[in-house]
């Protein structure tokens, strides 16, 4: 991942590895629990929405570079 302009840059590897932190989970929740997948992925979903609304725009762009300066180690 890597900040080009206002743009974030990630590559397909690291992207998918990304969509499956969180789908793992999700299924692991589905399998051990009598909630279906997608209702998982949406109340996590739901979850990250409020907690980005929560967050100030200085914060953002502060998690924003400690991934990026933690993914280019």
């Amino acid at each position: 991942m890597r900040l080009q302009d206002d743009e974030i840059v990630m590559d397909k590897t690291e992207f998918l590895t990304n969509t499956l932190l969180a789908g793992i989970p999700c299924q692991l929740l589905a399998e051990s629990s009598r909630r279906d997948l997608n209702e998982w992925m949406e109340y996590l979903s739901d979850r990250a929405n409020e907690q980005y609304e929560q967050m100030t725009p200085k914060r953002r762009e502060d998690m924003i570079n400690a991934y990026i300066q933690i993914s280019q180690q």
